[in-house]
């Protein structure tokens, strides 16, 4: 164990520093003056070596970590990254999906040279200096008071938890704080998303008729279309979703989506069709109007693509991976946790689709949508971004719809986009850190 803070750094980035024998290290908001020694067996120029010494001075696991700048005998290494997450309070810890989600990214990262953790509501040291969360050590979840980080990924999966007093005072001063990038500050909903993409050209066309519920528009859109939507504004995972159709001029039917075989109920003249909705809905719930799309269909069943989508080490927009989610026998929602079940994108492409001709042209819208829908959130929401998930529907001519955004996606069962995302995710942290580190406020 070294007296004496001490890196260690390949005789070729050596030469890119000062004569000098020591040089300051920077992660997060830790400082260390330590000295410096070359490893001629050290292979990796983007790397570093902590002693434990210069780890324990920045609060930082002994190891190798990324250097992602290099200014005036100065190294950044890292960066350090803090991910919030409803999963972390008192002795609790993330489990099943959600574990695995943070799991990855945190063993995966540190093969970068990453540090990432994991912090709750109440891990905030008041002073704004240091944090109380978790990362992973010998495999398992290890309790920490961490640097301030570098970068703050906001990973609140509770809508409720989001909305919270304590937590939206967080994430206000996360907002303004100069030491850190902080991204996916928020969730979305679907009233503000349908607006700001109705408003630019380049996305109008993309979307279904949306409008908020109430008797005249539910009327209305009754007229224009057979069937309609009606969604909380603040829903996710299918949850709350309700289906009504016309079934002769002046009756209508609905029925909820469920985990079971949905129950129509009806026939209802409009007025009447409109009260059990109000109830079913609830006084104080928040509900959105959509019109249905007439989706293409797999094996006789509806089907949607969840596609992701992240900035990279550019920080430009690109797709990270596209499954599709098949609905239930007879079922209207493509959910896992209502009965749907996943398909590979390009097998089912080619079923419904036989035209190559139709591929490509479906290919070129998402690759449409991918370039532009997110840029058109960020400035119009005013918000920072790194990732997304839509739900795309696909109707029956090859013209793909925007059918939901989530800032906030859950994990892909699929291994190698699960790896995608891994990969492009660490490839932003580097970005937006040295973007921070050289502009002093980033510029998206």
């Amino acid at each position: 164990m070294g007296k004496y803070a001490m890196v260690t750094l390949t005789p070729k980035l050596r030469q890119e520093l000062s004569p000098n024998t020591m040089a300051l290290i920077k992660a997060g908001n830790r400082v260390c003056q330590a000295r410096i020694s070359t490893d001629e067996q050290q292979q990796d120029d983007s790397k570093i070596f902590l002693n434990h010494s210069a780890a324990k001075e920045l609060k930082l696991p002994v190891g190798s970590y990324h250097i992602y700048d290099l200014l005036d005998n100065q190294i950044y290494i890292g960066p350090v990254v803090a991910v919030m997450s409803s999963a972390v309070y008192k002795n609790h810890y993330p489990r099943g999906k959600t574990g695995r989600m943070l799991r990855e990214l945190i063993q995966y990262a540190r093969e970068r040279g990453i540090f990432v953790y994991l912090f709750g509501l109440d891990g905030i040291v008041k002073d704004l200096s240091q944090i109380r969360g978790i990362s992973i050590k010998n495999n398992s979840w290890q309790p920490g008071i961490f640097p301030w980080p570098d970068i703050i990924y906001n990973r609140i999966r509770l809508r409720k938890i989001e909305r919270l007093p304590k937590t939206t005072r967080l994430l206000r001063q996360f907002n303004v704080d100069k030491r850190i990038y902080f991204f996916n500050s928020r969730y979305l909903n679907k009233r503000e998303v349908y607006e700001a993409l109705k408003k630019h050209p380049d996305t109008e066309s993309l979307i279904p008729d949306t409008r908020s519920f109430g008797r005249a528009n539910l009327q209305s859109m009754l007229k224009a279309h057979d069937e309609v939507f009606m969604k909380p504004n603040h829903g996710s995972i299918g949850k709350g979703i309700y289906k009504i159709k016309k079934l002769v001029p002046g009756r209508y039917a609905y029925a909820a989506a469920s985990s079971t075989l949905p129950v129509w109920k009806g026939p209802y003249a409009m007025e009447a069709l409109y009260q059990h909705l109000r109830s079913s809905a609830g006084a104080k719930r928040d509900y959105l109007l959509q019109q249905a799309i007439k989706l293409a269909r797999f094996k006789s069943r509806v089907f949607d693509v969840r596609s992701q989508m992240q900035k990279n080490m550019q920080g430009e927009w690109v797709l990270t991976g596209a499954a599709v989610r098949v609905a239930a026998r007879n079922k209207f929602v493509t959910h896992i946790p209502n009965g749907g079940r996943a398909e590979v994108f390009e097998q089912v492409m080619l079923r419904v689709f036989p035209s190559q001709r139709t591929r490509k042209r479906i290919d070129a819208q998402i690759d449409h949508i991918v370039s532009s829908v997110p840029p058109i959130l960020e400035k119009t929401l005013g918000i920072n971004l790194a990732i997304l998930t839509m739900d795309l529907g696909i109707d029956e001519g090859g013209k793909v719809w925007i059918l939901e955004v989530n800032s906030k996606p859950s994990s892909f069962d699929e291994d190698d986009i699960r790896m995608k995302h891994l990969e492009y995710l660490c490839d932003y942290f580097i970005y937006a850190a040295r973007q921070k580190n050289r502009k002093g406020i980033y510029e998206a």
